[in-house]
């Protein structure tokens, strides 16, 4: 189980990354774990839930399709 300051240090990671890319899906990608762990980070600051995100979200193959 990740600490919440592990969490919060994946989170600045990500956010990182999002401001480096320019390609589209992954910038999708990186928002859509940025969103996850702003509200598993939320939960642990409210105490509702101990639990961390599923290490699936950060590991899943990305969907590199781009719809508008």
């Amino acid at each position: 189980m990740d600490s919440f300051d592990e969490a919060y240090a994946r989170y600045l990671k990500f956010l990182a990354l999002l401001d480096r890319t320019d390609d589209i899906g992954e910038k999708n990608l990186l928002f859509r774990q940025l969103t996850q762990l702003l509200a598993d980070l939320e939960r642990r600051l409210n105490g509702s839930d101990t639990s961390p995100v599923s290490d699936e979200l950060y590991c899943e193959e990305a969907n590199f399709n781009y719809t508008s």
